[in-house]
């Protein structure tokens, strides 16, 4: 996935699942963050920080790795079990990890 692919299936993912949820405003109160910065991860104008992205996707009631997921793919459902708790662990963290290293080649552009 490219950096563009994942920022916009990050954006589409998050109006998904906020859809008769939360409004941005009501999103960004839940999670601690200004309106403006819900409305650039949407617009698609930035990512969010490595532990606002965890904080969207607990208040959205999904997995980390399912904001990354196309919309246009079978949605992945991980049955709560140890093994799979571990599973799920370790699968939001390479998920993570890739998503910073996106950043970081990104913001090394612009510098």
């Amino acid at each position: 996935m490219t950096e563009k692919e994942l920022l916009d299936t990050l954006s589409q993912n998050i109006k998904i699942y906020r859809k008769g949820k939360f409004t941005q405003e009501t999103l960004a109160e839940a999670i601690g963050v200004s309106p403006h910065n819900i409305n650039n991860i949407e617009g698609k104008r930035r990512f969010p920080r490595t532990e606002n992205l965890i904080k969207i996707a607990d208040a959205l009631g999904v997995e980390v790795y399912q904001l990354f997921i196309p919309k246009d793919k079978t949605p992945v459902i991980i049955e709560q079990t140890p093994e799979n708790e571990k599973i799920r662990s370790q699968i939001t963290e390479e998920v993570v990890a890739d998503v910073r290293n996106i950043l970081n080649k990104a913001l090394d552009k612009i510098h």
